[in-house]
């Protein structure tokens, strides 16, 4: 399985590219009941794949059948709650400093991103080099841990969008009644 790597990085960011571009794409299309729900639901069903994909790459295997589905899911759930947040971020912005702010916006979310990438990285590493763990192979036990951290983040980041969620509704709601 030379290849692994490449097909769980496709069957992981395809999805999440595409659920992202439609999500964006299609925001003022979605009924407006749903749009406030997406962050919280999308981050929580990430949450949840990734208990999945610890649970299913824990033995040390290449993973079970079911493991691309949790990927595609994964993907689809990361995408799902990632565009939400972005669209509320710049959708009042105005156009004058539309630039500024997306341009602000993107930088933090990659420089987040490489925090992530080096924080996950070591602990992964660590975990991974650490001799004399009895019971568990190393590397499984590793990737079984740093997905529990993964999805820990993710529903914690689904708690937090709760009250962004409920924010966005009061405001529509209020501007509705305007």
């Amino acid at each position: 399985m030379r290849y692994l790597p490449v097909v769980v990085e496709g069957l992981t960011f395809a999805p999440a590219a595409a659920a992202f571009g439609l999500c964006g794409f299609y925001w003022r299309k979605l009924p407006e009941r749903w749009q406030h729900v997406l962050a919280p639901a999308g981050l929580g069903a990430a949450a949840v794949a990734e208990v999945f994909l610890g649970l299913d790459l824990r033995s040390g295997t290449h993973g079970g059948p079911w493991l691309p589905v949790v990927l595609l899911v994964l993907g689809a759930a990361l995408g799902v709650g990632y565009s939400p947040l972005v669209t509320h971020s710049l959708a009042r912005v105005p156009l004058a400093d539309a630039a500024d702010a997306s341009g602000l916006l993107t930088t933090t979310l990659q420089l987040g991103q490489v925090i992530g990438v080096a924080v996950f990285g070591s602990l992964f590493l660590s975990l991974a080099a650490r001799a004399g763990q009895p019971g568990l192979p190393l590397s499984p036990h590793a990737i079984a841990v740093t997905s529990g951290w993964l999805a820990l983040l993710f529903a914690g980041a689904a708690l937090a969008a709760v009250p962004l969620a409920a924010t966005v509704a009061r405001a529509r709601q209020s501007a509705g009644s305007a």
